[in-house]
């Protein structure tokens, strides 16, 4: 079989001698950075997505759990994929995530900006306003009838079960790609390096990764930074909490990155070709060294048949040997343990993988485009330093099993520290007018409102500047004109008793301003009745830069452990359970981790929610959620799965004492088979080199 590069038989002589483990990194490493975006974009963009099709945080853990059940059903795909063309096998999986990507992108093909998102735009506007004689019931205007919600086709399928199916098939056929990408990439890496290497060149492979994030989390912030149609020019800004961004454009981008890189990795081979220098092993015939008297002419003898040696031969999976080789996986402690510790570290980072961009929005007031823009890259730029330090250092050093995997322990508690502390630093709470946070009871009708029959307006929230009063529409505030596209007077339900004149003309001249606007009264007239589109904004610098700083920390002491863990997966299984190892641990985490993570952090989430969005008697996303219980209950319980984790760690810790994590058993054991293949060389060499003078001391006395 051809060591050149080349797919589909043919081999271009211009990739002759491209096939070896640095071009194998690169391709595989930038794959991964790609694979990172898929998965960081999915992030950023996912309150935008619950946002446009009205799903709720529960659901939509439910509808990402697709990836992760794949995964489990995919695990017969690393059994017979670990002995078969590895690099084809990555190459399919990577042709199924760009079809994923596509797939995803369907929804918006299909249903469109929606008619929510047609309705904040200037075009909009211009068309009702100059057609209609009622203001419509989608600006959030005083309508004073209460005419039921109108409820046409293309809102009851928006909010259908078909984009949510969309979606779940995205993510089912993106986790088959996954499964393969990482269960066979990192183990045909490992096995056509040296063992010594193997440790950086995950840690550097893994810090190329982990720059995928940083550039899906710029891609998103420009995508999230575009209207949903870039086209139309929206009335709201980009803080606006009904702001939709293009969301659909990543993964048509992803999409056709992905397929090109399923080309390069499919063009290498089965097996990476040996170096030049190197030492050629095979199955068959013993190693020979080069003896002096090779040089001398060979003497004509019998033909003597090579001494057989036991060497290993290939492994070829069959579907009875399956049930032996799970067995072997489930029953190997080390492995189990090291697995568990990795399901609660997920689980207790599931909020801070799935929901980063709600919780930067609920906690600190960002947008969906630029919340994550700044944590997520400085918090991936201490995963990279904790790759590629601790690949280094234990390339370099070589520290036994027991202090590598003591330092996962100290890992494990230093990042439970960090999630207790995170409840503690959150912003004040920016309360709705008739909202109250203590009783959680909610109660939007006034004596001042009440003959607008607001009951059946949607949340589009306005800020009465003056008062940093945040109204939940401009119906509830009273408002019955509209002043242009971002402003609505003659409001009624403003605090304007409670205001002076000092608080509206700060340093300014109280007679000059009450002979010139108020000669009767001290209190502010009706000259500040308005109130502008979105909420009030609060300022909340102080606790998101902690949060950021504190994550990039957690995260680069969390990554510096990461290499050890890999590295039990590697050296505690034997080499034919290898690659089904990397499977059935992915199987393990998708099971107990990825699947359930989401739900339950998604259920918690949306306990915690005053302010439903109600569409045509469904109930969809959450515009309004109580800031402080939502902090404490996430991080109170991320931190209990965590802890567990480090149990486990513990556990990792003793059972791995005597683990072999470099190769120096197999190398010492082919050492001494070099040895034992050199002394029979020597003796038939010896005997061979007798027989020879003998034959001649005979041939001299005859």
């Amino acid at each position: 079989m051809s060591k050149d590069c080349g797919v589909c038989g043919i081999y271009p002589r211009w990739l002759r001698n491209r096939a070896t483990p640095k071009n194998f990194i690169a391709v595989y490493g930038l794959l991964g950075t790609v694979q990172a975006m898929a998965f960081i974009y999915i992030v950023v963009t996912l309150t935008t997505l619950e946002k446009r099709f009205k799903i709720p945080s529960r659901t939509t853990g439910i509808i990402l759990s697709g990836n992760e059940i794949s995964q489990i059903l995919s695990l017969i795909l690393t059994y017979y994929g670990g002995s078969s063309h590895r690099p084809r096998w990555i190459a399919v999986g990577v042709g199924l995530s760009a079809l994923s990507c596509f797939v995803l992108a369907l929804p918006h093909f299909i249903y469109g900006p929606g008619k929510d998102a047609l309705a904040l735009t200037k075009e909009y506007l211009d068309q009702t306003l100059l057609n209609m004689t009622s203001v419509p019931k989608d600006l959030a205007i005083c309508p004073r009838t209460g005419d039921p919600e109108l409820c046409d086709t293309e809102t009851m399928l928006s909010v259908s079960l078909l984009p949510r199916l969309l979606v779940f098939i995205s993510q089912f056929i993106l986790g088959i790609g996954t499964t393969l990408y990482y269960g066979l990439g990192q183990t045909y890496l490992d096995d056509n390096t040296k063992k010594k290497n193997t440790p950086m060149l995950l840690g550097f492979t893994f810090a190329l990764r982990t720059v995928g994030p940083a550039i899906g989390f710029l891609l998103g912030y420009g995508c999230l930074s575009l209207y949903i149609n870039p086209k139309l020019h929206p009335v709201i800004t980009k803080k606006d909490p009904r702001w939709l961004g293009a969301w659909w454009l990543g993964w048509i981008i992803l999409g056709g990155i992905m397929g090109t890189f399923a080309v390069l990795i499919a063009m290498f081979p089965r097996d990476l070709p040996t170096s030049p220098d190197a030492p050629k092993e095979t199955n068959e015939i013993p190693l020979k060294l080069d003896l002096v008297l090779q040089r001398k002419p060979p003497i004509q003898m019998e033909p003597t048949k090579p001494i057989p040696l036991q060497t290993d031969t290939t492994y070829i999976p069959t579907i009875r040997e399956f049930p032996k080789a799970m067995k072997r996986i489930l029953t190997n402690w080390l492995l189990t343990c090291n697995n568990l510790s990795t399901v609660f570290y997920i689980l207790g980072a599931s909020t801070y993988i799935t929901f980063l961009a709600k919780y930067l929005e609920v906690q600190y007031n960002t947008s969906a485009a630029s919340g994550t823009v700044i944590a997520g890259p400085v918090s991936l730029i201490g995963m990279v330093l904790g790759f590629l330090l601790s690949g280094l250092v234990i390339s370099k050093f070589k520290p036994r099993p027991r202090p590598l995997f003591a330092w996962n322990v100290f890992v494990g508690m230093c990042f439970v520290a960090g999630q207790v502390s995170f409840m503690f630093f959150g912003c004040p709470e920016a309360g709705i007018r008739g909202v109250d946070l203590e009783t959680r009871q909610m109660n939007l009708t006034a004596a001042c409102n009440a003959d607008c029959n607001c009951a059946g307006v949607k949340y589009s929230p306005v800020c009465h500047e003056a008062s940093k009063t945040t109204f939940f529409s401009a119906c509830h505030a009273g408002c019955r004109t509209i002043l242009d596209d971002k402003q609505f007077g003659n409001c009624s339900c403003l605090p304007l008793e409670e205001l002076t004149i000092e608080d509206h003309f700060p340093g300014s001249s109280k007679s000059l301003i009450l002979e010139q606007y108020l000669p009767d009264s001290h209190t502010v007239s009706p000259i500040f009745d308005k109130v502008k589109a979105g909420p009030c904004p609060s300022e909340c610098h102080g606790p998101y830069l902690f949060f950021i700083v504190l994550t990039c920390v957690i995260q680069t002491l969390g990554c510096s452990g990461k290499i050890g863990n890999i590295l039990v997966n590697y050296r505690s299984v034997e080499k034919r359970d290898k690659s089904f190892a990397q499977g059935v641990t992915l199987m393990i985490i998708s099971l107990l981790a990825l699947i359930p993570g989401p739900i339950i952090f998604g259920a918690i989430i949306d306990s915690t929610c005053l302010i439903w969005e109600e569409t045509c008697g469904t109930r969809g996303n959450c515009w309004f959620h109580h800031r402080e219980n939502f902090r404490f209950f996430v991080n109170i319980t991320s931190a209990g799965f965590s802890t567990i984790g480090v149990l486990f760690d513990a556990a990792v810790c003793y059972l791995g004492k005597d683990l072999d994590l470099y190769g120096a058993a197999e190398s010492d054991k082919r050492r001494e088979f070099v040895k034992e293949d050199t002394a029979i060389d020597h003796a038939d060499k010896k005997k061979e080199v007798n027989g020879t003078l003998n034959q001649r001391i005979e041939h001299s006395h005859l």
